[in-house]
């Protein structure tokens, strides 16, 4: 059709007929007569030509690609290694990238070079069906979960855990070495994340003994967690008894700093381990974006700076505080008991096989039990002591 309006406009047709004749417009014919014009000595001046832009500022550089690529497949070959775009940010960092590139940019790298792979995927939780007790709203600073990750080793044995808190409503994350757990030096670590991160208004633990305090069945004794906890006016909770999932948020996290961090590099004594492992709390929360955040990361999610950061003045108490409370949640069974830290208290039979929380009131030194619905089931005398163990 092109070559055709040339033509007839070559013996003297005007514009206006020739594109009536072929349906076309008058300044469709006026192109393909310049193109033939220009470029006569071509075969190939009637065939279309690409649009797009000889340039492209926004494409990543080939040797970026290329770093993203090699980064990934060192990631892949370490069977115990992550290889998201997280982990590949990270070992980016080592390579002496700068700037990292973007969670997407990363992504688009791998699926283009077909590198793509499907999630690992974890056996799901299957629900009790019962409902469980409702908790604070995800704001930034309102709730805080804890757990501790270890025992693990660097070389020459040298055994090490390393304490993990992350903030339910921003995924802000810190992260502390501890060489020798002990209930004191778990308590000044707590302290140390708060003064980066923020006190809470809950802390949320599982029930291990370094948390808690004393082992059972010394139920009235707490440890020096909780009495920090109750110091700061923080609520310190306790999730049932082997359920981990619970605390969900931070074994997620307690999987992407084995994985992406620990099990991808190699570290030379515990002050190395400690320096890069602040490096990489502090890379979590300015890189790592979560889909729950519409892709926001931590950092841009507390912009204006991390709420109620702690004094680094201050001192984990030595002795329990006379306020504050604890809660408890225990899942009733069919023998009817809720365990306390070993102080069992028995419930009625309609309250077995459902959800219920404990409220320990250091001030009166009392308990009340109560349903998801808020009712009491029990209250009575809890002997807390002010000694810590």
């Amino acid at each position: 059709m092109r070559r055709e309006a040339v033509r007839r406009r070559r013996q003297g047709e005007s514009p206006e007929a020739i594109a009536a004749a072929l349906g076309r417009t008058s300044r469709w014919v006026r192109k393909w007569v310049a193109r033939h014009d220009e470029e006569s000595h071509d075969e190939g001046w009637a065939k279309s030509r690409s649009r797009a832009p000889l340039t492209s500022p926004g494409r990543t550089p080939d040797e970026l690609r290329q770093l993203i690529i090699d980064a990934r497949a060192r990631l892949t070959a370490n069977p115990r290694a992550q290889y998201g775009a997280l982990a590949i940010a990270w070992e980016l960092r080592h390579m002496g990238v700068d700037p990292i590139p973007e969670r997407w940019t990363i992504e688009r790298v791998i699926s283009g070079a077909g590198l793509a792979r499907p999630r690992r995927r974890q056996p799901g939780y299957v629900p009790k069906g019962v409902p469980y007790p409702a908790r604070l709203a995800p704001e930034p600073g309102t709730t805080q979960q804890v757990d501790m990750v270890g025992p693990r080793h660097l070389e020459g044995a040298v055994e090490f855990h390393a304490l993990n808190c992350i903030d339910v409503g921003t995924h802000t994350a810190a992260s502390e070495i501890l060489d020798v757990v002990r209930p004191n030096l778990v308590a000044q670590a707590l302290v140390a994340m708060w003064c980066r991160i923020g006190v809470p208004r809950v802390a949320q633990f599982d029930n291990h003994t370094n948390f808690r305090g004393a082992i059972p069945p010394a139920y009235a004794y707490f440890g020096p967690v909780v009495a920090t906890c109750l110091d700061l006016d923080v609520t310190p909770r306790f999730i049932p008894l082997r359920e981990p999932w619970r605390n969900g948020v931070v074994e997620h996290f307690n999987d992407v700093w084995d994985k992406s961090f620990f099990r991808t590099e190699r570290f030379t004594d515990l002050a190395h381990l400690r320096a890069e492992n602040a490096t990489f709390a502090d890379f979590h929360n300015a890189h790592h974006r979560y889909a729950v955040h519409k892709g926001a990361a931590p950092n841009e999610l507390w912009s204006q700076g991390h709420v109620g950061a702690l004094s680094t003045s201050y001192r984990v108490p030595t002795s329990l505080p006379a306020r504050g409370r604890i809660e408890v949640v225990r899942y009733v069974r069919s023998d009817r008991v809720v365990n306390l830290f070993g102080r069992r208290i028995t419930v009625a039979e309609d309250h077995a096989h459902q959800y219920v929380t404990a409220f320990i009131k250091i001030r009166s030194r009392t308990v009340i039990v109560t349903t998801i619905d808020g009712e009491v089931i029990y209250d009575g005398a809890y002997p807390v002591q002010r000694t810590l163990r």
